[in-house]
């Protein structure tokens, strides 16, 4: 492998190659998890990026900050932030040590281009394991590719997502949160074990419940598409539009105990309504609101 080559940004259609993209996104992608080894050079790119796997090194980059996690048969789950000083004292106390937001800008670029999602929303981070260690049942609200560094770890993954499209992530045994109000009760469903080796690949998709356990010593590399919803494009564009309308941009009063009159509410709504509607029904500007707001992402 020649060195622009070993520098050049992580390629998921190859490391999909075994598979194919077009049965990735039918079968797998939002769907199910995927589990596959990743090509020699691939692999070689993603350990070159990363760099030396040393804790103070790693807490000194992350720009989200280092936690150590810790869970055991009296504690269910506790993150404790340290940084380059404390870190490894914690994980050689068993715990596990998360370096949220590394920035690994040829891994985060080759996913977002592969998804065709804003830069930005793509993020980086390292967890190293202790033999010990592991993770408790749980689902997050992010798209996840992990990429097996060292060691070993087995993950306990459920078959499909449990709650569709979550905005929060959830560990089992906490309370709901509002956004999961209807849900009803989440139990354990987590039917399928994969081991991860060095060079495995792993892609969970978000509100899909897991778990971890590792048998030894374990570093791995999570890329997560901090998803951008259609609800966020929609919201964000909307602001910015009715932002321009004068009636938008009135004043609300005497929404407490002192409501308005009717009148003055069927005065103010029909205005209101007319130019939302207007928006909402031209597909033109609706188009607009996507392109825009993958521009101001950095796509």
């Amino acid at each position: 492998m020649t060195v622009d080559t070993l520098h050049a940004p992580l390629d998921l259609g190859d490391v999909l190659a075994p598979i194919g993209v077009e049965r990735f996104f039918a079968d797998h992608w939002q769907r199910r998890m995927l589990a596959l080894d990743i090509d020699q050079a691939s692999f070689s790119r993603v350990k070159n990026e990363i760099g030396p796997l040393d804790i103070a090194r790693l807490a000194g980059l992350a720009k989200g900050g280092t936690q150590a996690w810790i869970a055991n048969e009296h504690l269910a789950h506790s993150m404790i932030p340290v940084d380059a000083t404390n870190a490894a004292d914690f994980f050689a106390l068993g715990a596990t040590l998360y370096f949220l937001n590394v920035p690994l800008e040829r891994l985060t670029a080759g996913v977002a281009a592969f998804l065709g999602a804003p830069r930005q929303r793509i993020i980086a981070s390292i967890f190293l394991t202790p033999a010990s260690g592991g993770a408790s049942v749980h689902f997050d609200m992010h798209e996840n590719f992990t990429v097996q560094l060292t060691g070993a770890k087995r993950w306990h993954v459920g078959a499909a997502p449990c709650v569709a499209a979550p905005t929060e992530g959830y560990i089992l045994g906490q309370r709901l949160p509002l956004s999961m109000a209807g849900a009803g009760t989440i139990k354990e469903d987590t039917p399928n074990t994969v081991d991860l080796r060095p060079g495995s690949l792993l892609y969970v998709p978000r509100g899909t419940q897991h778990r971890t356990e590792a048998g030894e010593q374990s570093w791995s590399v999570n890329l997560s598409y901090y998803r951008t919803m259609w609800l966020d494009i929609l919201e964000d564009g909307l602001k910015r539009r009715l932002a321009g309308s004068a009636k938008w941009r009135g004043t609300v009063t005497g929404l407490g105990n002192q409501c308005p009159p009717a009148a003055q509410i069927q005065n103010i709504l029909p205005g209101l309504m007319t130019e939302l509607r207007e928006i909402l029904a031209d597909p033109r500007e609706l188009e607009n609101f996507c392109r825009d707001f993958l521009d101001r992402s950095g796509n």
